[in-house]
Formats: structure tokens, C-alpha cells, sequence
């Protein structure tokens, strides 16, 4: 999968393989973008494309396994409140109490293995987090700041 930003923030993907960036510029532009739905123009995705991405004569265009971990430790945190608030929730329910009292320190047990997976859950979140920091500890790539500017954009920082 690609994405192609074009100034001033619009965000177009395309479901080519991601080794079409090799294409002449040109024939990037003719491939078939769509508004991109699942992900926003942001400062850190075009950080992320003046880094590794390629120019095309409308924008910059970027393989989507250059994002992946792009908001996704924000994500995983976001899920597991989710999880957590659901679980706190099946405790306080009859059922539970019924559980705990057939088997006595079951709720125990449960609250244990809650933990095991939140833990897991934060160092998936660092792991990305750590990910993402090397993605964007890549040099910018000045002939792919210029182009973005010539474009009529504007560099983050």
C-alpha cells in the first residue's frame, strides 16, 4: 500500500505494493489514489515521507510500512482503557460473584492474568513507540523537503 501527500494536506492511498515507489514519478501520479480513510495528514506522517519517501509531480509518495507504528501506541492504549473499564464492569456482575464463589480465588486468578496482558499490552506500546523513533530518526532527505516546498508545502520542524 502507498500514500501519497500533496500539499497543502491532503492525503491520498493507493493498494499498490509498496515497491511501486520505484516507479518513474510520473507514472506514480497515474496510478489509482483514493482519499485516504483510515489514516490523517498530519506533521508526523509527512516527517515520516520527507524521510522515505519519494517525489512524485503532486506530492511525496511514501510505502505504508514506513507508518505502521504511527499512532499505534496511542491506539493500544486507548484499547486496553477499553478492555479495562469492560472488565472492571464483568466483576461487579452476579455472574462473577457466582464464579468466584464455585471456585474460589478464580477472581484472583483473573485479575492476574489481566495484568500479565496489560503489562504485554504497554511494552507492545513502548516497542512501537521505539519503532516509530527510529522511522523518524532517519535524515531528512533535502531534495525531498525542497520538492515538498516547491509544492507549495511547508516543512514540520
Amino acid at each position: 500500500m502507498l500514500y501519497r501527500l500533496c500539499p497543502p494536506g491532503v492525503l491520498t492511498w493507493c493498494a499498490a505494493p509498496g515497491d511501486a515507489v520505484s516507479l518513474a514519478p510520473a507514472a506514480l501520479d497515474r496510478l489509482p489514489w483514493a482519499p485516504a480513510e483510515e489514516r490523517t495528514f498530519g506533521a508526523d506522517l509527512l516527517r515520516i515521507a520527507v524521510r522515505h519517501g519519494v517525489p512524485s509531480p503532486t506530492g511525496l509518495v511514501l510505502d505504508a510500512r514506513h507508518t505502521v507504528d504511527l499512532g499505534r501506541a496511542d491506539g493500544l492504549r486507548r484499547d486496553q482503557v477499553v478492555v479495562d473499564d469492560a472488565q472492571e464492569k464483568l466483576r461487579d456482575t452476579t455472574a462473577m460473584r457466582l464464579i468466584e464463589q464455585a471456585y474460589p480465588g478464580s477472581g484472583d486468578l483473573a485479575a492476574r492474568l489481566d495484568e500479565k496482558l496489560r503489562t504485554a499490552a504497554e511494552n507492545t506500546a513502548r516497542q512501537a513507540e521505539e519503532d516509530l523513533a527510529e522511522v523518524l530518526a532517519a535524515p531528512v532527505r533535502p531534495e525531498l523537503a525542497e520538492h515538498w516546498r516547491r509544492l507549495g508545502g511547508r516543512c514540520p520542524d
